[in-house]
């Protein structure tokens, strides 16, 4: 269910992510989803006539474009219900075709899927796992293991590593993290640029881009005294046969503070899809997991290695709860 909290995106705002898709006319399926008949039962008139997947497309050309059509055949063959993939530009026009039914699936990244669980009650039929079976990473902060930095509140005045401009890892979590601990705040009519101005106050000189490589970098080789990343950032590129030449031994590398689980992305599901719908898409999506065809899908299409199911607050709850705390967030995640 939505939460109860005040809303977290402006009216202007919601109104934008409502008719991304309808003001387009990007997506070609008209009226609802699901079948006519209120009568509850899972009579064949709760399930539309074919799936709709929105799939975003990206403005950047060198970011290749995902092909979804083996997974809407697998989707069609598991369920027996002609699917169909409807591209749609960015994320908010996918939340918008799932909150207005345009569309019954979408495959989105944490941040946007928290923000259409909020205004919109999306839900999720799977998300992400890695081999571990884990749905999330966790945000950290790293120093040099002799540094003498001992608590998140001894780096105020040092310089900062980050893996980009108000990305999540690297700034927007530590940021949220800050304030809720006291040690930065916001006015209330403060945009996302107020982020941006918080890392320039409470940090000495911040360094700023690279990705994970270019933060833990940036540690490694003093420009900065804390880096930003993951809790597997210093294993991840240190600590194996090919680690990176300004690696540091691992035992180099301290945690100064693990700040939360950002949850892997879901595919989220309409609030407008029956109880049926939901129930045949989830399963077919679940079936990826169990064969050599369906793992090739995982790989080529959505880039992971298992699905599972879950909920939105089980997934998003917790992240939602830190980052809600960010001016202009919601608004900046659908951007």
């Amino acid at each position: 269910m939505r939460s109860n909290s005040e809303s977290r995106l402006s009216d202007t705002s919601r109104r934008t992510l409502l008719t991304a898709v309808v003001g387009t006319g990007s997506l070609g399926l008209a009226g609802c989803l699901g079948g006519d008949d209120d009568s509850g039962d899972n009579s064949d008139s709760d399930v539309a006539d074919e799936f709709v997947f929105a799939a975003t497309v990206r403005d950047d050309p060198d970011d290749v474009e995902r092909d979804y059509t083996p997974l809407a055949e697998w989707v069609e063959s598991k369920t027996g219900v002609p699917t169909r993939i409807d591209p749609v530009q960015g994320d908010s026009a996918a939340i918008s075709a799932l909150a207005t039914g345009q569309a019954h699936a979408a495959y989105l990244s944490g941040g946007p899927s928290w923000v259409g669980w909020q205004e919109y009650g999306l839900e999720p039929l799977a998300v992400e796992a890695d081999e571990a079976g884990q749905t999330y990473y966790t945000a950290a902060a790293w120093v040099h293991s002799d540094s003498g930095l001992e608590t998140v509140e001894d780096l105020e005045g040092v310089d900062s590593c980050h893996t980009g401009d108000l990305t999540g890892a690297g700034m927007l979590i530590p940021v949220a993290y800050l304030a809720q601990e006291g040690l930065v705040s916001f006015e209330e009519d403060d945009d996302v640029t107020a982020i941006r101005d918080a890392v320039e106050e409470f940090f000495g000189d911040p360094v700023v881009g690279g990705g994970y490589v270019g933060a833990l970098q940036c540690l490694s080789e003093g420009h900065g005294d804390v880096a930003f990343v993951r809790k597997s950032t210093p294993e991840d590129y240190c600590g194996g046969e090919d680690a990176e030449d300004w690696c540091l031994n691992t035992n180099e590398y301290d945690v100064l503070e693990e700040f939360a689980d950002v949850p892997s992305h879901p595919i989220m599901a309409s609030p407008e899809a029956t109880d049926v719908e939901r129930e045949l898409l989830q399963n077919a999506l679940l079936e990826l997991n169990d064969g050599a065809e369906g793992q090739e899908i995982l790989a080529d299409v959505l880039g992971v290695y298992q699905l599972q199911p879950s909920t939105s607050e089980e997934h998003l709850g917790a992240y939602g709860e830190l980052i809600e705390i960010l001016p202009g967030i919601a608004d900046h995640l659908v951007e």
